[in-house]
């Protein structure tokens, strides 16, 4: 499938990162594709299930292509999410519109993984599948954003006014507001744009959590979920006061109706493996956005929701353990030290 001498006669085994990078992928993959098998199931629209389906078909190429690097490897593959971690004649419990949503912010945070795994690697077999899954979801986040603009459900960020030239910052003080809990100076499009890209998270999250609540089988999971939500919603409403300070509007989409169903679309492993996932996508951009962003108050900010972010995430994963629902990740043993 991916061509080159290097699949037949690997030059070298693979690395620690290019496994870690593989597995996780592979998860990702798996987890995606229990998720839009439901969905698809239950849509009506057909322009939106289209592109739901073509999601689906890159995760299922996705989990073929990782299968095939790792029995060539001689690696295990994981075991990941299976048929049974999904009930596709469960009740609808999203709307049409919140999984087309669901598809391009996925998609977004595929894109930041694959790269993130290309530059690590340098194996053929893994390089190439990177590239390959690169394009391939570049392609998908096209055409799902290009429906959600003729839809009118894409959430625009705000837009500012051009300067007639560049300038350079004269005032340190004012500009990094080096006494903490000011804001005296407007936030820049950089800020803005991490503040608005962490609201998003935290907006499909909270209807997420607010179906997994519902439907989940395991009353300590279903108060998890409520758990997560709460801290969703006040993460929201955080980072969107930042936003509305500066008179600007927050992301805003439809009024997502969760239905009131209570029979799952979704095993309690599964749903347990998408609070984990997103909790570690809401936690790197947080420690990004504190990273690029110049005001002391923002940054303070997201070192308060980091760490309740991560308080969450260590719950998340203690309820996993217990219940024998968190799969390992590839681990070196003490022989593989010098």
């Amino acid at each position: 499938m991916f061509g080159g001498d290097n699949i037949e006669n690997p030059k070298h085994k693979l690395t620690s990162v290019e496994i870690g990078s593989l597995w996780s992928a592979y998860i990702s993959a798996s987890l995606s594709q229990r998720v839009l098998q439901y969905f698809i199931a239950k849509m009506t629209d057909e322009e939106m299930k289209q592109v739901v389906e073509h999601s689906l078909s890159l995760s299922e190429h996705y989990l073929q292509s990782i299968e095939e690097i790792f029995t060539s490897e001689g690696y295990p593959v994981p075991e990941g999410f299976t048929e049974n971690d999904v009930n596709t004649d469960a009740p609808r419990l999203f709307s049409d519109t919140f999984c087309l949503i669901y598809v391009k912010h996925m998609a977004n945070y595929g894109l930041r993984n694959y790269g993130t795994y290309y530059a690590y690697s340098s194996d053929q077999r893994t390089l190439t599948f990177f590239e390959d899954a690169l394009a391939r979801t570049i392609t998908l986040q096209d055409q799902a954003t290009t429906l959600m603009l003729d839809k009118g459900v894409y959430s625009h960020a705000p837009y500012l006014s051009y300067p007639d030239h560049s300038q350079f910052i004269q005032d340190e003080k004012h500009y990094l507001n080096t006494g903490l809990f000011t804001d005296d100076r407007p936030l820049n499009a950089i800020e803005i744009r991490h503040l608005y890209a962490s609201a998003i998270t935290n907006t499909l999250a909270g209807y997420l959590l607010l179906g997994f609540s519902q439907v989940a089988d395991s009353q300590e999971v279903r108060n998890h979920m409520l758990k997560g939500k709460s801290i969703t919603d006040s993460h929201r409403e955080s980072l969107n006061q930042k936003i509305r300070h500066e008179n600007l509007d927050p992301p805003s989409f439809p009024m997502f109706e969760v239905a009131d169903s209570t029979i799952s679309p979704f095993s309690d492993k599964l749903m347990m493996g998408h609070v984990a996932f997103l909790s570690g996508i809401g936690i790197a951009d947080y420690g990004t956005s504190m990273g690029q962003s110049q005001r002391s108050d923002l940054t303070v900010l997201y070192g308060k929701l980091m760490t309740r972010a991560l308080r969450y995430a260590k719950n998340s994963a203690e309820l996993a353990i217990q219940n024998k629902w968190l799969e390992q990740p590839p681990q070196f043993k003490r022989a593989d030290y010098p």
